[in-house]
């Protein structure tokens, strides 16, 4: 995670009446407030695709989740009451929590990018895309501080009466993506690994499928496992990660002699593995020595 995007800001004043008359409250003010938004791993995009000669926002946009951090302190004998936070891109609340009661206060909490927050932005993801001078290739960019919020602390002050709000504003990165590469499996591996020897039985055995695809995490890959008498299962897996890695295993006890192989190929690619073998032999030891028979002698 980045550092966090710090903005500190001035407390306002305000005075109340009492008892309807004009006499001016005693003022206090919050000492000082900071708030920050810290920019995410990977930040919240937009995608768009090219279609007759024209860029579309692609369906759907991540949702990603945006660290933000509120704090504050009173002066004298003034107490915090709430905070509330507003997404300025959506104009609405995105969260309140309130029954503080303290001179201090330090939150922080994360708030996941709702597509509404990223609607006021497409028209200018478009332009970056047209402005780009790439036709039919990934082409990536940055919105700076795409994403606004503003935060709002109340304190109080009982008697004589008054109230004190302070607030700022902080913000975070939007991602745009031109024509993205679409999801494929670029490459697939198959091994075999042996917990133990191969000749002592039981025999602890891990069959492992590992992707590499063009991401990103949380896609799909539907896969047929072969085994070599033609016994075959259809399996899904998904992706993870920032790369689209996928990993698949399999793991077997084998009490009895076997010659076996596998291998996996893709439902939706012409990609599949070489066969891998798994032999296990529980009647011969290592060396080749043959259990059941004299051992050798010297005579």
């Amino acid at each position: 995670m980045s550092k966090f995007l710090k903005t500190t800001v001035l407390a306002l004043a305000a005075s109340a009446a009492i008892g309807g008359s004009a006499q001016a409250a005693q003022l206090f003010s919050l000492n000082y407030m900071t708030v920050s938004a810290a920019q995410p791993n990977k930040p919240p995009k937009l995608e768009f695709f090219l279609k007759d000669g024209e860029y579309v926002l692609g369906k759907g946009a991540a949702q990603r989740s945006v660290k933000i951090r509120v704090v504050a302190k009173t002066q004298n004998v003034g107490r915090i009451q709430y905070y509330r936070v507003i997404s300025k891109n959506a104009d609405k609340q995105i969260a309140k929590q309130g029954g503080f009661n303290a001179k201090e206060m330090d939150v922080t909490f994360n708030h996941k990018v709702s597509h509404e927050e990223l609607k006021p932005l497409i028209s200018l993801g478009r332009q970056v895309c047209e402005n780009s001078g790439v036709r039919h290739k990934v082409h990536k960019d940055l919105i700076k501080k795409g994403l606004k919020y503003k935060m709002v602390v109340r304190a109080i002050r009982w008697n004589p009466g008054a109230e004190d709000y302070g607030s700022g504003a902080s913000s975070t990165d939007v991602q745009v993506i031109c024509n993205p590469e679409k999801f494929r499996v670029k490459d697939v591996k198959l091994s075999v690994k042996y917990h133990g020897s191969a000749s002592k039985c039981p025999v602890k055995v891990t069959v492992t499928a590992k992707f590499k695809t063009t991401g990103p995490s949380g896609k799909k890959i539907k896969f047929m496992y072969v085994r070599g008498d033609g016994e075959h299962q259809t399996i899904e897996t998904k992706t993870y990660g920032s790369l689209g890695d996928a990993v698949w295993h399999k793991s077997y006890t084998i009490n009895k002699s076997v010659n076996r192989k596998y291998m996996l190929s893709l439902f939706t690619s012409p990609i599949a593995t070489q066969w891998v073998p798994v032999k296990v032999n529980c009647d011969r030891a290592p060396g080749g020595i043959q259990h059941g028979l004299p051992a050798p002698t010297n005579q």
